[in-house]
């Protein structure tokens, strides 16, 4: 039979173990908007994941998530990374790859405006990056060439791993 303070021991630590899953869950906060046809998304949320690169699934992509809802729960609940995109309707993914350009998409009024893209990798001033975490700014004016113009600063760490795109 247990002890007293073995039980106790025991719930402790079962409820650490909750505690620090619902942590996992949570949102990392945001700020900044995104303008784009007349429409804004007031970025408020933010999300890390990692996946296989939907052009070369041999790859993997981080993509940070910036919305003006949270979007925590429904990120957990997806299987597949491609599941992201029918939860987001404002706000906007950035894909960190390999190479010159970061892939972004954004989407505002209820995902009836989208508009994808690349920008130089200059446009995210990073304070901190590593596979686990990233925290800076990100400043987008696609604005000449009729794309949207972007201004956020976030703090995320990872909060999903995929194993598949779709």
């Amino acid at each position: 039979m247990l002890s007293s303070s073995s039980r106790n021991l025991g719930v402790f630590v079962l409820a650490l173990a909750a505690l620090t899953r619902v942590d996992l869950a949570m949102a990392e906060e945001a700020s900044g908007t995104v303008d784009f046809k007349g429409k804004t998304a007031n970025l408020k949320y933010a999300y890390l994941v990692t996946g296989p690169d939907s052009m070369d699934p041999n790859a993997r992509v981080r993509q940070i998530i910036l919305s003006q809802t949270d979007l925590a729960a429904d990120i957990q609940a997806c299987t597949a990374m491609g599941c992201i995109t029918n939860n987001l309707t404002e706000g906007m993914t950035v894909d960190l790859v390999a190479g010159p350009r970061l892939f972004y998409w954004v989407v505002l009024n209820g995902q009836l405006i989208q508009h994808s893209g690349t920008e130089e990798t200059t446009s995210l001033v990073t304070t901190h990056d590593e596979p686990g975490r990233v925290a800076g700014t990100l400043t987008i004016d696609d604005t000449g060439s009729g794309g949207p113009k972007v201004e956020a600063e976030f703090d995320v760490v990872l909060l999903k791993e995929f194993d598949s795109v779709f």
